[in-house]
């Protein structure tokens, strides 16, 4: 068990440090800290779902690029008349593996934003299929593999 430590605030306060990798108990994120990331299990069966997914909804764009870093998860793919892979969405982890914020790549800013989802697509946050649906029909159009 990591060692919490004592920090001074400025001000003469102090307060318990977090021991490495995480809030200290009772902090109050209840699972939605930013230090909160998916264990490598997680990560290989949701790469394995993102790639099954895409594969069959969208099947003429081939086996999409997923990548994990941190409590992010990218997936990319080489859309049709591109030549190198597209970035389209980062999903991020929010404590299971059905739970993730959907970020969309904007291409004019070269950044992912959670917010730029049009609201009737659905919430912002859902399962990984979920925001592969929601963001790969702005790139690639609906899906054609049903």
């Amino acid at each position: 068990m990591p060692r919490l430590t004592r920090r001074r605030r400025p001000g003469g306060t102090s307060h318990a440090a977090a021991p490495p990798g995480g809030c200290p108990p009772g902090h109050g994120h209840h699972g939605q800290h930013a230090r909160h990331t998916p264990d490598p299990q997680t990560r290989t069966a949701i790469t394995r779902r993102i790639i099954a997914h895409v594969t069959r909804g969208w099947p003429r764009l081939g086996e999409p690029i997923v990548r994990h870093r941190g409590q992010f998860c990218y997936v990319s793919a080489v859309l049709p008349g591109h030549r190198e892979p597209t970035p389209i969405l980062r999903l991020r982890y929010q404590g299971s593996a059905g739970r993730w914020a959907t970020g969309i790549y904007r291409a004019s800013t070269g950044q992912y934003t959670e917010s730029e989802l049009p609201a009737s697509f659905g919430p912002a946050t859902g399962t990984p299929e979920q925001g592969v649906d929601d963001t790969f029909v702005l790139y690639a159009g609906p899906e054609s593999g049903r």
